[in-house]
Order: C-alpha cells, then sequence, then structure tokens
C-alpha cells in the first residue's frame, strides 16, 4: 500500500521514465522558489541600472544648470550696465580710463 501511494505521488510513475521518485509538489515548490529568486534578481539588476542612469541624467542636469546661471549672470550684469549708464561713466573715470569720450545715452 506504502509503494501504491508513492507511485501516485510520483512525477512519472514508471521505472522507465527518469523522474521516478520526484513528487510533483517537491518540484513545484522548487520551481516557485526559482522563480521567486530569478524575479527578485532581475529586480535588483532593473533598479540598480535606473539609479545609475538616473545619476547620469542628474549630473548632466547639474551641469547646465551651472551653465545657465553663468549666462544668467552675465546677461543680468550687461543689463544693469545698460540700464545705469551714468555708473558706467563714473566707474571708467574712477579707472582712468580715456576721459575725453563722452557717455551717450540712445533711446
Amino acid at each position: 500500500m506504502d509503494k501504491r501511494r508513492q507511485l501516485t505521488r510520483a512525477w512519472v510513475g514508471y521505472p522507465s521514465r527518469p523522474f521516478v521518485g520526484l513528487s510533483l509538489t517537491g518540484v513545484v515548490r522548487y520551481l516557485a522558489y526559482a522563480t521567486l529568486l530569478i524575479a527578485s534578481l532581475m529586480f535588483y539588476t532593473w533598479s540598480r541600472v535606473d539609479v545609475r542612469a538616473t545619476a547620469a541624467e542628474l549630473e548632466r542636469a547639474q551641469i547646465e544648470l551651472s551653465s545657465l546661471r553663468t549666462d544668467q549672470d552675465r546677461l543680468s550684469l550687461e543689463l544693469a550696465t545698460r540700464r545705469d549708464l551714468a555708473r558706467v561713466s563714473t566707474a571708467s573715470a574712477s579707472m582712468a580710463l580715456a576721459a575725453d569720450v563722452d557717455v551717450v545715452e540712445i533711446q
């Protein structure tokens, strides 16, 4: 009776087949564990790749931000000098630049 019960739980109950004695529930359990392991490794790999890609994008964005801030500072300085020509002439006089040149404001 015990041998008959083992054959009903076996995956293949014939001696000519290679999987005699393996129970279907045991194989399914190992397949489930393997599937969970593979899924977790795939998620780990994907997350590492995503973190690295995001870090590269962040670095590019920081470089671009630095460049844009430099441009903004340069443009705000140029705008300030264009708005206040009297200050420019005072600064040029204090630095002893050409004193005989008149500064003319064009509107």
